[in-house]
């Protein structure tokens, strides 16, 4: 049983050349794109709003938060919805774009190191690179995340969703 309680189970995101390592109670669900709608204004990182259960939650896309350009969004791809970590957006908090299904992983502190090796961008939401086995994801910062959304509903004048 103490061997449980130093394994902590998380979800490997698939992105367009790198992967994101999440915690797994942050996660609420992973859902399709079917009730998507694109935003025209605004930070091109920020690419819209997807319904999930009975709400909308804004979508982001990482790989534009580190620079990169905009994935195409295909058949593959999902939106990882994340619950709120500082409440500024409400119990609907916010979507991820991924492409494909997230792998759950349950790592222990054994197999995970620190990765230095290639820091993000400067300005990324990026908390840190480990080191698992023979991969290097990317933990985001997922409260820096929802802060720079909050701040854009709050400047236009949009609220959260309670």
């Amino acid at each position: 049983m103490a061997e449980e309680a130093n394994v902590l189970s998380c979800l490997l995101v698939p992105l367009v050349g790198r992967r994101l390592i999440v915690p797994r109670a942050c996660v609420a669900e992973v859902i399709g794109l079917g009730r998507l709608r694109l935003r025209e204004e605004g930070p091109p990182w920020l690419l819209g709003e997807v319904g999930w259960s009975e709400r909308v939650v804004p979508l982001v896309c990482f790989e534009v938060a580190c620079g990169d350009p905009v994935p195409a969004i295909g058949g593959r791809s999902r939106a990882v919805v994340l619950r709120s970590l500082t409440g500024r957006l409400g119990r609907g908090g916010m979507a991820m774009l991924c492409q494909g299904l997230p792998q759950l992983v349950r790592i222990g502190a054994e197999v995970l190191q620190s990765d230095t090796s290639e820091p993000g961008p400067p300005g990324a939401p990026i908390l840190t690179r480990v080191r698992i086995v023979n991969e290097s994801p990317v933990i985001p910062d997922l409260e820096a995340i929802e802060h720079r959304i909050a701040d854009l509903l709050e400047a236009a004048g949009a609220v959260a969703p309670a």
